[in-house]
Formats: C-alpha cells, structure tokens, sequence
C-alpha cells in the first residue's frame, strides 16, 4: 500500500512539474542530411548530393520503396538542383551537411503521387535498456547520460525524421518505474510511467547481447489503443538499432503520411473550418501561417470574420480526418466543446468515421 501511494503521489508531482508538449512534435530538419565527403572533386560532391537527396526523400515520405518510382532517378541526376547549402559538420571529419529545398521536394513528392509526411509527427517516451555480453551491466538510456548506443540511436532517428523522447529517471520515474519493468519489458507499468511526458506512444526497448557478436533487441509499441510486439536478431548492434528505428518510422508513416493521389488527380477536399480566439491581427497572420505550413494543406482562404471568429476554406490534399487529427495533434487548435452539431463528430475519428464537409468545424487558438 505503501509503494502505490508513493507511485501516485509521484505521478501527481511528476504531471504537475513536467510541461511536456502533447501528442505530436514539430520536426525541423526534414530537410537535412549528413553525408561522407573524402574528396572535393566534382564526383565526390556529385555522389554525396545523390545520397543527401535520397536520405531526405526516405523522411519527407516515411516509405523507403519510393525509389522504385521510375522519375527518381531522374531526380537524383539533378539533385543539386534542389541544394540550397551545404557546410562541413563541426568536430566531424569528412562530414558534409546538406540542405535542400523542401518546398521544392514536396511538391515533386506531389506531382509524382508519392505519400508525403508532415514535420507534425507522433512523439513518443522510450525505454530503453541495454546489456552487453561482456559487462553483464545493465545501462538504461537516459536523457541526461551519453553513450555510444544513444549516438547510434540519434543518428538513426535523424536520418528518419523521427524524435523519441528518453525518460529522466529522475527520483519521480525511478519510484514509478524500476530497472527489473524495464528489462521485463512490463507494458502497462511503462506505459502508466509515460504518462509525465503526455507523449501518445510509449515504446520498451531491450537489447541484449547473448553472446559475442550475438544481438537481440525486443520492442514494443504502445498507445492507449494497441499494442505492437516485435524481435529481431543480429550480429550488429548498430544495424539492429537501425531496423528498430525504420521498422517504427515505416509504422508511424503508414498511418500518418498523406496519400497524394488526391494532388494528381485534382480532386483536392474542400473544407470549411471555424477558428475563434482571433483577437488582432497578428493572431489572425499567426493562424494563417500555421495552416499553410501543414502539408495538408495546398490552399488557405479567409472567408469570414465575426468578432474573434475568423471562417476559413482550405484546400486539402488529403482527408479531413487526417487533418483534423494533425490539428488535434498539433498543439495549436484545441476542438470547440460546444459545436451545434456535438462532439461526436470529432471523437469518432480513428473508428471507421468521416468528417461531414458540408459542416463548419469550430476550433479555438490556443
């Protein structure tokens, strides 16, 4: 009795300290990479612009078989057509950062039917533990310790566009949750203990070495609606964390990038939505430069303006729902509770519904 009420008095605390951002990051380097440069011959630079460009098409799709599409090669030979900087990595020895257009790209990834994944994405709370043949040291990662694992996992994370936040295992985690939850792999206490960092997904990691040069890393995936449960072996630590890292990203990809096929045909969505909190004119410019940065969206209109209301049409490439669950995840907007209409509408979302077009959706800026 004694430990639960320290488990919840530890949560209480721990929600009311930590003011995590909720449901979905912004990922700001979609439109980056890191490359090997040996040489400044005009080759070299040719052939490390082509990898750059491929690494920034796997996060701007989330789907690594779009190079099967038959215009990419010719994109790749003109890859440095679509490069607007490029700088060598500090303390990084022959590591060449590259920077390219991402308006440009996403509007190739549109024009050629490719699905198109947004910088709002999924954030989630990973714990994650490692032992070593050798040691037999248990090592959980944390936000705060340094090590060759996490560099790999980074790594991997930004050549995906993906972020995973790791616990502090601060005093509040380490009474919620132990080492023995951890290497257990216990979901429900890990993902209970997520709940501080108000992160939509909670993912376990172990990764064991069983023997020299012998690796196997269980994962899971946990929402509050399912649960995903994966193995995979190895002879390479970093080439299983890397299948771990592309097996989540093509997962969160698979529900979340846009289907484009809407762009190329020319039957984009027309929707009309209603934005109150609109109390001057920068608020109003704020708004819209918001709606017009989600690569949902192809078009904003302002139509109306009542008050602090502001009606908008928008044009979407994809569907509603997915644009209302991008606005749910984004922070910004919150639904209006007192819709005519009701709340269903809204909350059906995810269960096989769809939202009416002919309705003004109502949402308040935050």
């Amino acid at each position: 009795i004694h430990r639960l009420f320290t488990q919840i008095f530890c949560l209480m605390i721990g929600l009311f300290l930590f003011n995590h951002s909720s449901g979905a990051g912004t990922i700001d380097e979609l439109n980056k990479a890191v490359v090997p440069l040996i040489s400044q011959d005009s080759r070299s630079q040719q052939n490390a612009y082509r990898t750059a460009l491929h690494q920034v098409l796997i996060k701007l799709t989330g789907d690594q078989s779009f190079s099967q599409h038959p215009e990419y090669e010719k994109l790749l030979g003109n890859a440095i057509k679509f490069v607007t900087s490029t700088e060598f990595v500090e303390n990084q020895a022959n590591q060449l950062l590259v920077i390219f257009n991402q308006e440009l790209l996403e509007r190739w990834i549109k024009r050629n039917g490719l699905p198109l994944w947004g910088a709002q994405r999924p954030e989630a709370l990973l714990w994650f533990i490692e032992q070593s043949y050798a040691s037999k040291e248990r090592i959980i990662l944390t936000d705060s310790i340094e090590t060759d694992t996490k560099e790999i996992l980074n790594q991997h994370l930004f050549n995906r566009g993906i972020r995973l936040d790791l616990p502090l295992m601060d005093i509040i985690d380490i009474n919620l949750v132990s080492e023995i939850d951890i290497w257990g792999q216990f979901v429900d206490t890990l993902h209970e203990g997520a709940i501080r960092y108000n992160t939509p997904y909670t993912i376990g990691v172990r990764l064991v070495e069983t023997r020299p040069n012998s690796w196997v890393l269980d994962y899971f995936v946990k929402s509050d609606a399912a649960l995903r449960l994966q193995q995979l072996t190895g002879s390479d630590k970093a080439q299983l964390i890397q299948q771990f890292v592309n097996e989540y990203a093509q997962f969160q990809a698979e529900k979340y990038a846009l289907d484009t096929t809407r762009f190329v045909d020319n039957t984009q969505i027309q929707l009309e939505i209603n934005i109150s909190g609109v109390n001057d004119i920068i608020v109003l410019s704020e708004i819209e430069n918001y709606l017009t940065s989600l690569s949902i969206v192809e078009k904003v209109e302002l139509t109306g303006q009542s008050t602090d209301t502001s009606t908008f049409n928008i044009k979407l490439i994809g569907t509603p729902e997915q644009l209302h669950q991008i606005l749910s995840n984004g922070n910004k907007l919150v639904a209006h509770t007192t819709l005519d209409n009701g709340m269903d509408n809204f909350n059906r979302i995810g269960n096989d519904s769809h939202l009416d077009t002919s309705i003004k959706y109502s949402y308040v800026w935050r």
